[in-house]
């Protein structure tokens, strides 16, 4: 059976800049990740090595329900 080694895809230096400048657009990690076909670990481990700010989202909480009271 024949190697597969590195099993991670190397960086380009043009794909460096380029996840430079979705970042810079205010792109989602995962939008980046789409955009330059590497999975959002790669995007987000690749930014924090070189010190390139992600735009952060959190999860949207969902309403919770009222108990209503008895008396009512």
């Amino acid at each position: 059976m024949q190697s597969t080694w590195p099993l991670v895809k190397r960086w380009t230096a043009e794909e460096h800049e380029r996840l430079k400048a979705l970042a810079a657009s205010g792109l989602r990690a995962d939008e980046i990740a789409t955009t330059l076909a590497r999975s959002e670990k790669a995007i987000r481990a690749r930014a924090w090595q070189h010190g390139i700010t992600l735009k952060l989202v959190a999860p949207k909480l969902q309403p919770r329900k009222r108990a209503r009271s008895k008396g009512r």
